[in-house]
């Protein structure tokens, strides 16, 4: 009788663990079923949707995060023509992102990444004398409906305003709405020597035939000790455009930039009070 009932147990234990592991597995890869029943609800939506495109199923995979799938569809005749339809597990479309594409979101990450291809041959190149962790390039877009609103750079172009497939001149763009941001470790933070390092910077991208509209540009002391602290003390800048990079007093306009900056933290550190208020 006590075998009877440890086989018993053994049984229901095993049961236990294989469907525990079973709805583990489904949570975090899916299952079969649920993929086919995607695969359908693509196929189907694309024929009765686009129907009359060369647009085909890439791949279909499974997102843990919200239980859904995801069919990657692309076009072999654009290049920026590809998005992505979201399906529940009982194969119900959820979400369509083809407005990517139409409303030039893609067309602007393609010319971004290029144009951000462009500065890294200059601030990733050994030649470049700097120090930093962060130093980057993109191209300034924004939507239409956000012209205007607090932030957005004055000289950003409108995503809906490209074309789709359209091979820009990427330098003419970087000269546009070109932006750097660029971190600078270094052993004097200095108004004067912030002053100097961005001549400096502005001297390799010229060599380098990258254009830029505007700088964002901070430096600070280097790492140090084991848990990579930084001395305090460092230098801020915003937005500081291309033809504001001379000589002639360039100290005193980065000056006038750093305190711009900070106040600007500032009011957002205020505004981050009121929006989040300490709980008592």
């Amino acid at each position: 009788m006590k075998k009877k009932v440890l086989k018993i147990t053994a049984l229901l234990i095993a049961v236990t663990l294989i469907t525990g592991l079973g709805i583990l597995a489904n949570s975090l890869v899916g299952n079969p079923v649920s993929k086919r029943l995607a695969e359908r609800t693509a196929e189907t939506y694309l024929a009765e949707t686009y129907g009359d495109t060369d647009f085909y199923i890439e791949n279909i995979g499974f997102n843990f995060k919200d239980g859904n799938y995801y069919a990657h569809i692309k076009s072999p005749s654009s290049i920026d023509t590809y998005f992505t339809l979201y399906i529940s597990m009982g194969g119900k479309l959820e979400r369509d992102t083809y407005s990517d594409v139409l409303d030039g979101w893609n067309t602007a990450n393609r010319l971004n990444e290029a144009y951000r291809a462009l500065t890294d041959t200059v601030l990733e190149n050994p030649s470049f004398p700097y120090r930093s962790e962060i130093a980057f390039g993109r191209l300034e877009f924004i939507s239409r409906q956000w012209l205007g609103q607090h932030d957005v750079p004055s000289y950003a172009l409108i995503e809906e305003d490209l074309e789709i497939d359209k091979l820009y001149d990427i330098t003419k763009l970087g000269a546009e709405a070109g932006h750097l941001v660029i971190y600078v470790d270094d052993e004097t933070v200095s108004i004067e020597r912030a002053a100097e390092i961005m001549l400096d910077i502005k001297h390799f991208m010229d060599e380098g035939g990258v254009p830029f509209y505007a700088m964002d540009f901070v430096l600070q002391y280097p790492r140090t000790g084991e848990d990579e602290a930084r001395p305090e003390g460092s230098i801020h800048i915003l937005n500081f455009f291309y033809t504001d990079l001379y000589e002639r007093d360039m100290t005193e306009r980065v000056r006038a930039a750093n305190d711009a900056a900070l106040a600007y933290y500032a009011e957002q550190d205020k505004q981050k009070l009121v929006e989040e208020p300490i709980a008592k």
